[in-house]
């Protein structure tokens, strides 16, 4: 019997691996981003122009997204309890259009009750006042004015272009509860608590600001400078009687990958009570942002994403929040998509978001103990979260989200636990073509 030869034998277990691993690559180079394909939109372009046209139009737009949460969340003894809501995530309806060529409008408003649209406030914590508690909300109502080449002018209430996460459209966000350091630099403001008289509360402002975005082929790049000093979305005389903030934002995209950052400079002035002086804080931040591929419709997609604020607390301490998420998804059909992020944030010498000493409700995990009223507190904790997307017809799509947070120095609190499922139905009706 001739024995088998061993170099042609291990020579064709080689072209057998090297022909898998080509048929593994070609099929992988599948999912790839083009480095040709039209890069994202800049996020101020989709919420602020409309398409150049001579006569009137308006839009009827918005999207609903009900849903349910159940979350175990302990308290500083090692208890853990439960608790389960229906809700509504978002109820969100608006108008958009032009009055001519160079007049855009746009107006969104917000019922359901959120990070945009507390309807609770908080007795004895600064920046929280009885009867401010919001069953509607303004979220947007501004015009933008496009009389200069390369430069959109936008003045009224608005989205700030501070953060990737805040700013992506609630219809297409591959995950339903914004990461810990969204929700507490970007949204919340992380001095105070998420009352309606938060600075920038759902990263809305009154001012004015300049953008565009710029596209030659593959390669985008974008801008906006924004000066805004209102109240936030209350839009009353609360005790942030001048919240001056300055903005700056810039993003260059090449393909599937982009890059963008923004700053954000300012102050706060607190009114002093009993005849006491106002007393001015100092306000900093700044976010990074890198992707590849776009969430919205690639096969294949990573993003990250880091936060930094500093403030002068009252008192003179110096609190720092910072914090920064990791994500990837990937569609293994045309109509799933599963998502894996992992979170972090940290704070030191501030005012907790999150828990207040309210009866929590299970809209997510807490983000720090209990509020007891008295001094600043150290937060240090890390999330991991994983989303499975159903992507349906007409842009509806079914979310379900598992949310594990482990609270870093506080060691007798169990891991926080969450589930949470959404439908999104966006619709849109044109009123006047």
């Amino acid at each position: 019997m001739k024995k088998p030869n061993k170099k042609l034998s291990w020579l064709a277990r080689a072209l057998g691996a090297g022909a898998m691993l080509t048929t593994s690559a070609v099929a992988f180079a599948g999912l790839l981003p083009s480095m040709n394909e039209k890069p994202m939109p800049a996020w101020t372009m989709v919420y602020g122009t409309e398409k150049p046209q001579q006569k009137p139009s308006a839009l009827l737009f918005g999207v609903i997204q009900p849903g349910y949460a159940y979350a175990q969340t302990s308290n500083a003894n090692g208890t853990v309890n439960g608790y389960s809501q229906f809700k509504f995530y978002r109820v969100r309806p608006g108008i958009r259009g032009s009055i001519g060529p160079n007049i855009d409008y746009f107006f969104l408003a917000e019922f359901a009750n959120n990070a945009a649209n507390p309807n609770a406030y908080y007795p004895g914590m600064p920046g929280s006042n009885a009867g401010t508690g919001a069953r509607a909300r303004v979220l947007d109502a501004n015009v933008t004015l496009n009389y200069i080449p390369g430069v959109h002018l936008e003045v009224g209430q608005m989205l700030i272009p501070f953060s990737e996460e805040g700013l992506a459209a609630a219809g297409i966000l591959p995950w339903i509860n914004y990461s810990p350091a969204t929700l507490s630099i970007d949204y919340n403001e992380f001095i105070g608590p998420p009352g309606p008289d938060s600075l920038f509360n759902g990263v809305r402002e009154m001012g004015v600001m300049a953008f565009n975005q710029v596209m030659r082929g593959p390669l985008a790049v974008d801008y906006a400078l924004g000066y805004y000093n209102g109240t936030g979305l209350s839009q009353t005389g609360s005790s942030m009687d001048h919240p001056d903030q300055i903005l700056a934002h810039a993003g260059v995209d090449f393909g599937p990958f982009g890059l963008a950052g923004s700053v954000e400079n300012g102050r706060q002035v607190i009114a002093g009570g009993g005849g006491a002086p106002n007393s001015s804080y100092q306000q900093r931040k700044y976010a990074i942002d890198a992707r590849w591929g776009n969430f919205a419709k690639d096969p294949l997609w990573v993003w990250y994403e880091y936060q930094h604020a500093n403030d002068t607390q009252p008192g003179g301490s110096h609190g720092i929040a910072r914090g920064w998420f990791a994500a990837a998804g990937y569609r293994p059909a045309k109509h799933f998509m599963a998502v894996f992020r992992y979170s972090t944030y940290n704070s030191e010498n501030v005012l907790p978001v999150g828990s207040y000493g309210q009866t929590p409700s299970a809209v997510g995990p807490m983000l720090a103990p209990s509020y007891t009223g008295t001094g600043l507190t150290t937060t240090s904790l890390n999330q991991k979260s994983l989303v499975g997307i159903y992507l349906a017809r007409n842009g509806v799509r079914y979310y379900v989200e598992y949310d594990r947070t482990h609270i870093n120095n506080q060691p007798k609190l169990a891991d926080d636990n969450a589930v949470s499922v959404m439908v999104s139905l966006p619709f849109g009706v044109r009123l006047i073509h």
